[in-house]
């Protein structure tokens, strides 16, 4: 029997949307102790004030949660992308590729077309 290609080609983008997403969602979550540790840094020439325009400085904890939030979905994206490859559990793999569209836009999008019109190929 044949692998069909909708569902292979929308897994491996689905996992690729969320391993973005999980670089990006780990890079905002630490956003602030990076910027923290780069005006601390020996060499780095003092300012005044805090470190300029940090979009989470007024509150701290909206970072780390919102980049946490991204670094799930990226992860559900890759756990639907294995499904894919695999042409089982079709709700799980439309998961993924709907949380690939979230973190990777034009390869998620790609992703949830592929699935959708590839179903009947899932067991």
């Amino acid at each position: 029997m044949e692998k069909p290609w909708m569902p292979v080609v929308a897994g491996i983008l689905e996992i690729i949307s969320g391993a973005f997403g999980i670089v990006v969602g780990l890079f905002i979550a630490l956003q602030l102790n990076i910027a923290k540790a780069i005006q601390g840094a020996p060499g780095f020439m003092p300012h005044t004030g805090s470190f300029p325009q940090m979009p989470f400085s007024l509150f701290p904890g909206m970072g780390m949660a919102m980049g946490i939030i991204i670094a799930v979905i990226g992860a559900l994206a890759i756990i639907g992308g294995i499904f894919a490859l695999k042409t089982r559990v079709w709700g799980l793999a439309l998961a993924g590729s709907i949380a690939a569209v979230l973190t990777g836009r034009i390869m998620g999008v790609l992703a949830l077309i592929f699935i959708v019109l590839g179903r009947k190929d899932f067991r």
